[in-house]
């Protein structure tokens, strides 16, 4: 109900929802609801302090039943919310927000965040996507196995829901290939069974010879449905988005990362 006239209609199963908590780093002690008369009338689910992130904690989700908006129910789980947060050693809190929702936006702004960066979301037909003819040694990759430092291989640092972190939590829902030569990682992607890409990473000296198409081909063939979904690139990024222009990506909708500071 908190989401039914949202820009994005959200209808969750169970296991969805247990999914969502594992990727995304739900703490029950972070997380809090509002009731009235008995009811969840508003929540606002937070994952912990992070270090990973300047010891700034994720809010997974918030939302207020139509019911019971306009009642002071957001300001009042953002302040137990982020005192828990603050008592824990948390430096501030981030999430996103589409940008078109301009009553969450203004919300958001009106509490202090401030944006932070622009995130792209869209979809690429798996038609066309073609194997490169150049071998890279791809092969699955167990996620243990990819590299714990990441710096040669992003420009950038995958939100919460995209990070390593996240990787782990549902790695039995992941394919993750490898791009190797001489046994050393070039690159890799990793794709949810229902398609949507959490990571693709090419190491930075090994840019612009094929790998990442090859990767691309790679996720698409490993998984049902006909398309692939990236949610939060970062807009900043000319690697990856030019990879995603190239194959005529369909831009879905545009986020905001924000961040409000202790």
């Amino acid at each position: 109900m908190a989401f039914s006239d949202y820009v994005v209609p959200l209808h969750m199963s169970i296991e969805k929802f247990t999914d969502f908590q594992k990727q995304r780093g739900f703490s029950s002690r972070h997380s809090f609801v509002a009731r009235t008369d008995g009811e969840i009338a508003a929540f606002w689910y937070s994952a912990a302090p992070n270090p990973d992130w300047g010891g700034s904690a994720y809010t997974l989700s918030v939302g207020t039943h139509p019911q019971y908006r306009r009642s002071g129910l957001f300001g009042q789980l953002l302040k137990v919310v982020s005192g828990q947060l603050a008592a824990d050693g948390a430096t501030g809190m981030q999430l996103e927000v589409i940008t078109s929702n301009d009553k969450a936006v203004a919300a958001y702004e009106n509490a202090g965040f401030q944006a932070s960066r622009g995130l792209r979301v869209c979809k690429l037909p798996k038609d066309g996507l073609e194997r490169s003819s150049a071998e890279w040694g791809l092969q699955p990759i167990e996620i243990g196995e990819l590299p714990s430092d990441e710096t040669a291989y992003f420009d950038w640092q995958p939100t919460p829901q995209n990070s390593k972190n996240a990787l782990i939590a549902l790695a039995g829902k992941i394919n993750a290939i490898a791009a190797r030569s001489g046994g050393e990682i070039l690159g890799w992607v990793a794709v949810y069974h229902d398609g949507s890409v959490a990571q693709i990473a090419v190491r930075k000296d090994h840019r612009r010879k094929g790998i990442g198409s090859a990767l691309l081909a790679a996720a698409a063939e490993s998984v049902d449905g006909e398309q692939l979904v990236f949610v939060n690139v970062d807009k900043s990024d000319m690697s990856t988005n030019a990879l995603l222009d190239r194959f005529e990506a369909e831009d879905i909708l545009e986020q905001q990362e924000m961040r409000l500071t202790f």
